[in-house]
């Protein structure tokens, strides 16, 4: 079964939802007046943590990697992701499916707690503050699933159309049974922004490296995203520049590999904290890129990967570059020879049972300060700004030498830098819409002879429209707020 049904299956579990008419109702032990006190306020906003740490996890954003152009299919897998991989997205399609109903039953659960907190009586000024940052917390995670839902299931935000492009359901409350249209996209951002702006208002917790909670940096750090989605360039780059004092980028490419290797760096803004007991959180390991198996006798894995680096991705990497060993390394294969695979995800080593049993296992990372030069970057050079600074600053501290390209070349550059940085974290394919780009997948070349021939040398215009995904045809069927008229263009 693929990682995001099982992940659906375990929220399903927390939550419970019947129906696909947003009839989503929090299957809790707590019901009645008890479920308004204060401890079990409480006991919600921790599972509202969980359940954010199975969402941000790789199981849950493997599909945007599969349906990228950043990996070509091996013979080892299995057809899983097979069809996001030969671009084979269909309305009925379960994992699409899993992910709408996943974020919908996170959202319902949202909605449930921000109104057990409005019942909540409480006497003291501390337990007063702490429910106002509940609710803060909760209207921040709402909007970070708003944004998910449309990155997936709508166009690519532009001003001059948005008021007349179709958006998504934004329940904001708890109301079972309901149904709600699609609205427009500038309706479904302004949504967004509404949680924003509540959210900033009361999340008061100071910013500081590998914080496992909301603090003030990561509500900065998601407006600086919003702002890039919505093409406000001037905010984008304000707000992502603001971050870099307090976020220094790794000194070193040992404390760059750190980052991944044992879950800490002065770079991460925001990631959910996971111990070995709560692993489980994370929807089971996603093994795809390396399939590592360790061999006493060459003191080194041997690899079985499914899915492996394009010969567009390698030829980015060098030997100078520290993500080269960290994000991406030669490595042995069972089958395939020797060649560049994605080792970013092999885990942090803290959470394996044995030293040498890879577990995939890492802490979700929601926010990094590196995206942040890249935002700024972008944003500068969209507004015809100095974008070679902070592309160059994060080039620095990746050992890179400094660009001088500018025009085309230097928006090449700043795409390029993207696929560095953020290879196996899903943010390709929002990119690839945001930037209005098309690709063509070429296979590696120690792996031209064994990728499986479909999908391997695939080619996508610019304006396909499987770039957005279908909205889940049981819920065209099942909510009566929509109908046949309100699918995404081409399903």
């Amino acid at each position: 079964m693929k990682n995001t049904i099982l992940l659906l299956a375990s929220l399903c579990a927390l939550f419970g939802f019947t129906a696909c008419d947003l009839d989503i109702t929090p299957d809790t032990a707590i019901t009645g007046p008890d479920a308004a006190r204060l401890k079990y306020v409480r006991g919600m906003r921790a599972g509202v943590y969980n359940d954010m740490t199975s969402l941000a996890s790789p199981a849950y954003t493997i599909n945007d990697e599969y349906q990228s152009d950043l990996y070509v299919q091996t013979t080892n897998s299995g057809n899983r992701g097979g069809f996001f991989f030969r671009w084979e997205i269909y309305e009925d399609d379960q994992d699409i499916r899993g992910q709408w109903h996943g974020y919908y039953a996170m959202i319902a659960n949202i909605n449930y707690a921000l109104n057990k907190c409005a019942e909540t009586e409480v006497s003291s000024d501390a337990a007063r503050e702490e429910i106002a940052l509940y609710v803060a917390e909760m209207h921040f995670f709402r909007a970070y699933l708003f944004d998910q839902l449309a990155l997936h299931f709508c166009k690519a935000y532009d001003p001059a159309t948005a008021a007349s492009t179709p958006g998504i359901p934004c329940p904001k409350s708890y109301a079972p049974g309901a149904s709600l249209g699609r609205g427009t996209l500038a309706a479904t951002y302004a949504a967004i922004l509404e949680d924003l702006k509540v959210a900033e208002a009361g999340i008061t917790t100071p910013g500081a490296a590998d914080s496992p909670y909301l603090t003030v940096d990561a509500v900065t750090a998601f407006k600086a995203r919003i702002a890039l989605q919505m093409k406000d360039y001037d905010d984008a780059a304000r707000y992502a520049s603001s971050l870099y004092a307090k976020y220094p980028l790794a000194a070193s490419k040992q404390a760059l590999g750190e980052m991944w290797s044992a879950d800490t760096s002065t770079e991460t803004i925001t990631q959910f904290l996971v111990t070995p007991t709560t692993l489980s959180l994370l929807g089971g390991a996603v093994s795809d890129f390396t399939a590592g198996t360790w061999e006493e006798a060459n003191g080194d894995y041997l690899y079985a990967p499914s899915d492996v680096p394009t010969q567009t991705v390698a030829d980015l990497f060098v030997e100078e570059d520290w993500r080269f060993g960290n994000y991406v390394a030669i490595c042995r294969t069972q089958n395939y020879g020797t060649g560049l695979l994605m080792t970013k995800l092999l885990g942090n080593v803290s959470l394996r049972t044995t030293p040498t049993l890879l577990n995939y296992a890492n802490m979700p990372k929601m926010f990094r300060v590196a995206e942040m030069y890249l935002i700024e970057a972008e944003a500068r050079y969209r507004d015809n700004g100095d974008a070679a600074t902070p592309l160059n600053a994060l080039r620095r501290n990746r050992g890179l030498a400094p660009v001088t390209a500018t025009g085309d070349a230097l928006l090449q550059e700043i795409k390029n830098e993207w696929v560095r940085e953020f290879i196996g974290e899903g943010f390709r394919m929002a990119c690839l819409k945001r930037w209005g780009d098309g690709f063509t997948r070429v296979k590696p070349d120690f792996l031209a002879a064994d990728a499986l021939a479909v999908g391997s040398s695939l080619s996508v215009r610019a304006n396909d429209h499987r770039f957005t995904w279908p909205i889940p045809l049981i819920e065209i069927q099942n909510n009566t707020e929509m109908t046949e008229e309100d699918q995404n263009e081409g399903y």
